[in-house]
This record gives structure tokens, sequence and C-alpha cells, in this order.
């Protein structure tokens, strides 16, 4: 396992065994999700992730467009609306830190221990497992309602 620190977090991470749980995923979930919040995060996904993050997910080995789960988490504000979501990964908290780490201007992003039968998938069971969290503000430009 290789460590990585972010903000006031280590963890320890096994890059090949994530590789290989993302191989068996079909879907992330926006993608099996129809609701209009989900939508609206898949339609702009290749500009959500700020490429400080991006490089975080590969150097983990995460499937950048595999989300475990992704939703908005409050109101409008300034014509953007907050979302939050995770990446789940296989690794273990060393340090378990106490705050968000801050990737890019309005990008934060921390770690969460889940637990490989709490994944909710056959790719993460036994396995010591951690969701790589993230919060971020996203303009809505899908049609109808968010909460829908």
């Amino acid at each position: 396992m290789e460590e990585l620190r972010l903000g006031d977090q280590l963890i320890r991470y096994d890059r090949e065994a994530t590789v290989a749980a993302y191989r068996v995923l079909s879907s992330s979930c926006t993608e099996r999700c129809r609701c209009n919040s989900c939508r609206n995060f898949a339609m702009q996904r290749e500009t959500v992730y700020p490429v400080a993050f991006l490089a975080i997910l590969d150097r983990l080995g995460i499937d950048r467009n595999r989300e475990n789960d992704v939703h908005v988490i409050g109101p409008l504000v300034d014509g953007m609306y907050p979302y939050a979501g995770w990446f789940y990964m296989v690794g273990e908290l060393v340090e378990k830190g106490e705050r968000l780490a801050e990737v890019a201007e309005s990008f934060q992003c921390f770690f969460r221990g889940v637990g490989g039968s709490h994944a909710g998938s056959k790719a993460w069971c036994g396995k010591s497992v951690l969701a790589l969290e993230f919060m971020t503000k996203v303009p809505w430009l899908c049609p109808g309602d968010p909460w829908a």
C-alpha cells in the first residue's frame, strides 16, 4: 500500500485493488439515477472536477466517471447549487484529520472510512474501503426543478 496526505488526513491506499473494483462497476450513480439533480451533475461532469482533484483520483485508481453518490445539499446561492458526493476506494485512514482539504476554489474533499460491506456493490466486499467525499458548487443547466 502507498500513502497519501491530503490536508490533515493521511491514508494508505491500494491503487491496483481500486482499479480492479472499478472494472466490476458498470455505471455511476448519476447514470443509474434519473433524478434532475443527478442529470444536472452528469451533464457537467467534464467541467465540475478541478485538475488537482482529477490528479488525486488518478493517483488513487478511481474512475472519475463512476461516482458512487452525488446529490444537491442546499438551496441555490448566486446561481449555483451546492453538491456533495463520493467515490469509493480500497484503503484505510491512518490519520483521521479534522478539516476538509481545499483542492481548488469552491472544491473541498476528505476521506471517510466506510467498510466494504457498506459500499453497496460486490466490487468492494471484503475490502477495507474509504470514501473520498467532495463538495462543490454547480450551475443548474438541466430542465426542471432540482428537487424533482
